[in-house]
């Protein structure tokens, strides 16, 4: 049983802060299964790191320019059109960034001041709001739910919209973090619509593009007419890449946003690491078969992990994208962050709480599936002996 000053103590935090609290609290055990922050376990790929090392011998001295190498930046926009449908000009729209983390936060910079809202599906990756306070702005939440696959619904949407005149952007991230929902295409459009009806800006968070299952389809917003000339959106190398620490990822956008973009980019850390934009560029223009495989293992561990779920009697939403699962565990009749602290205690399982995305989650956990197959099946025969003694007890 988790004492009661750590429980008391944990939860006073929130967001990240609650995350690595929780990974501070698993050291203190051996032989700890880590599923709890969304870092790739799959090496980063042999020939990006081999332009790493030829930039560190070759290209130290550089000094690229604040929003790219004009070869990265063009790269960028190759990558954008084929696979997103988002057609960018190179030299104007386009910045390259230190990683995703950077990027949203450029982003929310760049379109939102003090007193406008971000419209935000909940649960919904905490950094954005962040972002939103060092701004001062206010976070607009339309529910979703887990019977639902966290759909983000038009509907609910425009009524928030109503509500909230202040709203000034809207936030779609597909596939989600946490949910692992994928907006559908036609839901796609229709919010697209609807920022264009209310003239508000899109922030898009595509980052988990590339890793979608079963039928699911992936539909940029900037990549429709209504959503060229309004959407910022933002990806990284991290996941598809395995490039997490690299640092590496972009902001693309029409020129007056990206404008905006720059010249915050320029003011909070100047350029991106010339090291690691050759890394990205041999990334994007190198061999790809890295990224299909991945894909491919992702989808056998999530089989794993929802098959858990299911034998544990925990409700979720049938994750379509990404490397995660967010499960409702209220049926166990305990806080999530008292089941975090007893897996880390009892069977050395360490995943995230719900509440590290909100209070209104605070039943719910986060579970990613980052671990070799069969580290990843130990680890929920693990979880669902803790299960097994809480329904018990």
């Amino acid at each position: 049983m988790a004492a009661p000053s750590t429980l008391a103590t944990l939860a006073q935090l929130r967001g990240m802060r609650l995350t690595y609290a929780l990974m501070a609290e698993a050291r203190r055990f051996k032989d700890v299964i880590a599923l709890g922050r969304g870092d790739p376990d799959f090496d980063t790929p042999a020939h990006i790191v081999s332009a790493a090392r030829d930039a560190m011998e070759n290209a130290a001295g550089e000094r690229p320019p604040i929003e790219g190498m004009p070869a990265l930046r063009q790269a960028i926009a190759d990558r954008v059109w084929t696979y997103n449908g988002i057609r960018v000009d190179s030299d104007r729209e386009v910045v390259v960034t230190n990683g995703g983390q950077e990027a949203l936060f450029l982003m929310v910079v760049a379109s939102l001041g003090e007193g406008d809202g971000l419209i935000v599906p909940d649960p919904s990756y905490n950094t954005y709001l962040d972002a939103l306070r060092f701004v001062r702005g206010e976070q607009v939440m339309v529910s979703t739910y887990a019977r639902e696959s966290y759909r983000v619904d038009p509907a609910r949407v425009r009524a928030v919209i109503d509500q909230h005149p202040h709203a000034k952007a809207l936030l779609m991230i597909s596939p989600g973090n946490p949910s692992a929902g994928v907006i559908a295409p036609d839901d796609v459009r229709a919010l697209v619509q609807l920022a264009a009806e209310h003239n508000l800006t899109i922030l898009a968070d595509d980052i988990y593009d590339l890793f979608l299952y079963d039928d699911a389809v992936h539909l940029s917003p900037q990549s429709l007419p209504d959503g060229a000339p309004r959407t910022l959106t933002l990806n990284a190398l991290s996941k598809a890449f395995a490039m997490t620490g690299w640092r590496a990822g972009w902001v693309v956008g029409p020129a007056n946003l990206m404008a905006k973009v720059r010249d915050a980019k320029a003011a909070i850390s100047g350029g991106t690491s010339v090291v690691t934009q050759y890394a990205a560029l041999a990334a994007l223009t190198g061999p790809q078969e890295s990224v299909d495989q991945m894909r491919e293992t992702l989808a056998r561990r999530r089989r794993i992990v929802t098959g858990a779920m299911d034998e544990m009697g925990l409700v979720y939403g049938v994750p379509q994208g990404g490397q995660f699962i967010f499960a409702d565990a209220s049926s166990l009749g305990i806080g999530s962050l008292e089941l975090c602290l007893r897996a880390i205690e009892e069977e050395q399982v360490l995943v995230a709480p719900g509440l590290s995305f909100g209070d209104q989650w605070a039943d719910h956990i986060r579970v990613t599936f980052l671990q070799p197959e069969d580290v990843l099946a130990e680890a929920m025969e693990r979880l669902k002996r803790v299960v097994a003694r809480i329904r018990r007890g």
